[in-house]
C-alpha cells in the first residue's frame, strides 16, 4: 500500500484534479483515434499538450514515445489482419532510417535547426493541399475509379527510391529530435504512390519501431512515468485501434481528405516549434 501511495505521490498525476485527468484521458484518446486513422503518431499534438498540463518536458517526451509505441500496436495489428501494411517498404524506409536518424543526430549540431523545421511545416502544409485537392478533384469526377491496392513488384530503381526516401528522412528527423511520420505519409502517398490505406498501414509500423527505440534511450534516462503511461496508454490504444477500424471503412478519396487534414493541422505544431528553436 505505501508502495503504491509513494508511486503516486511522485507521479505528475498527483497534482492534477480529477476534472484535468477525465479531460487529459479524453484529448489523449481523441488523438490516438485519428493517429490510428490516418498512420501518423502525432506525438507532435500530444506532446505540448501533456506540456499544458504540467508535466515536465523530460518526462513528457518519454511519456509521449511510450504512448506512441503502444497505440501503434493496437493499431497496427488492425492494420496487419486486414493487409494495409507492405512490409517490403517497412524495410527498406525503416532501415535506412535509423542509419540516418544517427547520422542526422551526429549533425545536429552543425545545422540550424530552425531552418528544417521551417523546411518540414511547408513540406507538411504543401502535402496537405496537394491531398486536399486531388481528393476533392476525384470525388467531382463521375468517372474516377477507385486506387488499386495492389502493389506490383518493384524494380531496382524502386528500391533505391524507397531506401533513399527513408535514409533522407532518417537525418531530418535524427537533426531534429523528431519522429516525422508526418512527413513519411506524404512521401509514402506521393513519392512512392502507394494506396492511402497501405501507407496508413505502413507508416503505421515504421513509427511503432523508430519510436520504439527512441523510448529505450528515455527509458534509460528515467524520463518516464508509470502511472502516467498506463493512464494515457490505455485510452490510446482504445482510441487507436477504433481509429485503425475507421481506415478500413473509409473510401480512398475521404481517406485521402483525412491524411490532408491532418498534416495541415500539424503543420503549425511545427511552425510553433521552429520558432521556439530560432536562431539556434
Amino acid at each position: 500500500m505505501m508502495t503504491l501511495l509513494s508511486v503516486w505521490s511522485e507521479s505528475p498525476l498527483s497534482d492534477l484534479s480529477t476534472v484535468e485527468i477525465v479531460l487529459l484521458s479524453v484529448l489523449a484518446f481523441g488523438v490516438a483515434y485519428v493517429s490510428g486513422m490516418v498512420g501518423m503518431a502525432l506525438g507532435v499534438v500530444r506532446l505540448p499538450l501533456l506540456i499544458a498540463f504540467g508535466i515536465s518536458v523530460p518526462v513528457a517526451a518519454g511519456v509521449n514515445l511510450a504512448v506512441s509505441v503502444v497505440t501503434a500496436m493496437t493499431s497496427g495489428w488492425e492494420h496487419y489482419r486486414s493487409g494495409r501494411i507492405a512490409f517490403r517498404v517497412v524495410i527498406l524506409i525503416g532501415v535506412p532510417s535509423f542509419i540516418g536518424a544517427f547520422v542526422g543526430s551526429l549533425a545536429s549540431d552543425s545545422i540550424r535547426v530552425w531552418i528544417l523545421l521551417s523546411l518540414v511545416t511547408l513540406v507538411l502544409l504543401w502535402s496537405g493541399l496537394v491531398a486536399l485537392a486531388r481528393a476533392l478533384r476525384s470525388r467531382d469526377s463521375e468517372d474516377s475509379q477507385p486506387e488499386s491496392m495492389q502493389q506490383p513488384l518493384p524494380g531496382t530503381r524502386r528500391l533505391l527510391l524507397e531506401t533513399a526516401v527513408g535514409f533522407l528522412i532518417g537525418v531530418l528527423g535524427g537533426a531534429v529530435g523528431l519522429v516525422l511520420g508526418t512527413v513519411r505519409m506524404p512521401a509514402l502517398v506521393n513519392v512512392l504512390k502507394l494506396h492511402p490505406a497501405i501507407a496508413v498501414g505502413t507508416n503505421t509500423i515504421i513509427g511503432l519501431l523508430v519510436g520504439a527505440s527512441g523510448f529505450v534511450g528515455k527509458l534509460i534516462n528515467g524520463d518516464v512515468d508509470v502511472l502516467l503511461i498506463a493512464l494515457l496508454g490505455i485510452t490510446g490504444m482504445v482510441g487507436s485501434y477504433l481509429g485503425a477500424l475507421r481506415t478500413g471503412q473509409m473510401n480512398t478519396n475521404n481517406l485521402r481528405l483525412a491524411i490532408g487534414i491532418v498534416l495541415i493541422v500539424v503543420a503549425p505544431f511545427m511552425g510553433v516549434r521552429a520558432a521556439i528553436e530560432f536562431p539556434n
